[in-house]
This record gives C-alpha cells, structure tokens and sequence, in this order.
C-alpha cells in the first residue's frame, strides 16, 4: 500500500466519461436549487472538488485557510467537500461550483450538464515522468520497449503517455500501457518490476521519490503543449441567477491562490500544519508545483485547444466538439 502524507485519495483521476447521456439527464430533471443566503444574510456557495488536499485545485481550500471568504464583496459563506463526481454533483444540485480536470467538464456538458467552465485552477498539464528507481532512463525518448503504468484508459496519464508516444514517433507495438487502478497499484507494479514508467501530479510523484519507491525524471507540460490540469466550472442556474455571488466567490478564490503562491511561510504553514504533509514534501511541492496555479483563471485560445484535443482523446462522445463549442463552454468569471 501506498504509505505518507504524500497519498492521494485512492481515486483513478479518470479523465474518462462521467455518466452516461440519458442518466445526466435524469441528473439535471431532479436537480435542486443553488443555496442562497442563510439566515445571517450571507451568500453561500457550494463546492466540490476532485481531490482533498490537491495542490493543482488550491483556491478553495486556501480560502478556508485564509478564512478570506468573510471579505468578499458579497460576503460568501463557501463549503467545500471532496468527491470524484464533481460534474454529477453540480448536476444533481448538491453543488454550486465544481473543481476538477477540464475533460470531465466538457464530457458531462456535451451530455447535458447544463455548466460553464469560468476559470482555471491550474492553468498548465502539471504531470510528471516517473520509473522505477533504479532505472537508467533519461527521458521519455529512453523507454522504447518499455511498460506504461496507468490508472485506467482515458485518464490523464493515459492521454500523456499517448500523446508522447506520438510525439516521439512510436507506433503501438513500440510501448505496452497496463491500467493499474489507483496509485497504489501503480507502485506496486514498479516494485514488482511489471512496469517501468508512469505518469502523474507532482505531489504523488515527489512523494514516491521521496520515499525511494520511484525517481521522477522530468515535467512533461512543455511537451504536452499548452493546456489546464484543472478547471473551475459552475451550473448555469447559479451563473443566471446570482452572477455577482460566482464572481465574488472567483475573485477571491484567485486571490487565496496568489497568496499562498507568493507567501512561501503561508503555503508551509497549509500545507504542514493544516493539511499534515511531510515538510521536505510541502517545500517540493512549493517550489516546482504551487507556482503553477492560476492567479486569474483566464485560458487563451492555445490553451482551448488543447482541453479540446485531450477531451477528444479521453471522452469518445465528445468526439463532434469543436473549439467554438469549447468557447462556449468557458465563460471567464469576470464577464459574468
């Protein structure tokens, strides 16, 4: 088992279909009304995101560790849950605002999920290359041959590892993939020898290195091209009907993200006392990855379509969308 602060939730990061047409419908037929003030006249939002605890979704949490949402013009009273069903979530009404990868997003929304996408968490594909520890490989280019771990077909390491593949020329029978569920079972296919590389976030990625199961070789968001690891998306209901409590609830989810990338004693005092991550870990995490989040949220046309081709690869039904559909989607939280 995957031992350390540094685990994730036992979860697939799938970036793969979501539900089914017909079941989102039947999603969105029941769904409830967004939450509106409480009885002390604050505005409350609801939010669920992919993961607890996730460096690449940091604006909601750092909001409640900043307790900055008191400040907010409106005032917000924010809850934040954690599931992988974010887009069922904010389909069936239990959540206001979702924060997980683009794909999903867009999969859920070309079956009926009546969202729009207003910003990004982090605005680049933040995925490691990581083999076994005692590899001789340099770089991508150097696992010809080689077996790819990944957490099932259709995620976010699935994507990249074809995506690469691609770049560098290789055909199919040139690399082997096998889905290994969660990370857990990902390192322990590295232990076993049954895989040699893998792909994923730096926070699961410093860990294992860390702790000697794994060595991480290189970044790969320059080679996958521009893109968002996560986004932040909302029901349209909410968006038509209280547009001036989404832009609050953004703007100050960008500002908790910009200060805890500019406060480094901050991010630590988070990321140690308050998340309980291993100190060497959070410094890691503080220095390569938390710069990488978004401090506005907004995405440019290079950065739409890559969401769009990487939607196109992970969610087969989504395979009609074009970028003006994306465009669509993405409505930028300051022109609400």
């Amino acid at each position: 088992m995957l031992m350390g602060n540094f685990a994730r939730p036992a979860i697939t990061r799938s970036l793969r279909t979501v539900a089914a047409g017909a079941a989102f419908m039947l999603l969105l037929s029941g769904c409830g009304g967004s939450a509106g003030a409480d009885d002390a006249g604050t505005n409350e939002i609801r939010v669920i995101q992919s993961n607890k605890h996730d460096p690449t979704e940091l604006g909601a949490e750092a909001g409640d560790f900043l307790d900055i949402w008191p400040s907010c013009d409106p005032q917000m009273k924010v809850s934040v849950t954690s599931g992988e069903k974010t887009a069922e979530a904010v389909a069936a009404g239990s959540a206001d605002i979702g924060i997980t990868s683009p794909n999903r997003v867009i999969g859920a929304i070309s079956q009926g999920l009546d969202a729009s996408i207003i910003g990004a968490s982090m605005s680049v594909f933040d995925e490691y290359l990581v083999v076994r520890p005692d590899s001789t490989a340099k770089s991508f280019a150097d696992l010809k041959g080689k077996t790819f771990a990944i957490s099932s077909f259709g995620s976010a390491g699935d994507y990249a590892t074809q995506k690469l593949a691609q770049q560098a020329g290789w055909s199919d029978t040139d690399f082997k993939k096998v889905t290994m569920g969660s990370l857990d079972g990902i390192q322990a296919g590295l232990k076993s020898g049954t895989v040699d590389a893998f792909l994923w976030g730096g926070h699961a990625a410093f860990g294992l290195e860390q702790a000697g199961s794994a060595k991480v070789l290189e970044n790969v968001r320059e080679l996958i091209g521009p893109n968002a690891m996560t986004v932040v998306f909302a029901s349209n209901k909410i968006i038509k009907e209280r547009p001036e409590d989404v832009k609050a609830f953004a703007e100050c989810y960008y500002k908790a993200s910009g200060r805890i990338m500019d406060d480094e004693s901050l991010a630590t005092k988070m990321m140690v006392d308050e998340w309980g991550m291993d100190p060497k870990l959070a410094a890691r995490i503080i220095k390569e990855e938390i710069p990488m989040s978004s401090r506005d949220g907004k995405l440019t046309e290079d950065q739409l379509k890559g969401i769009l081709e990487a939607t196109h690869f992970t969610i087969k039904s989504a395979a009609s969308l074009t970028l003006d559909d994306v465009k669509k989607i993405y409505k930028p939280w300051q022109e609400l």
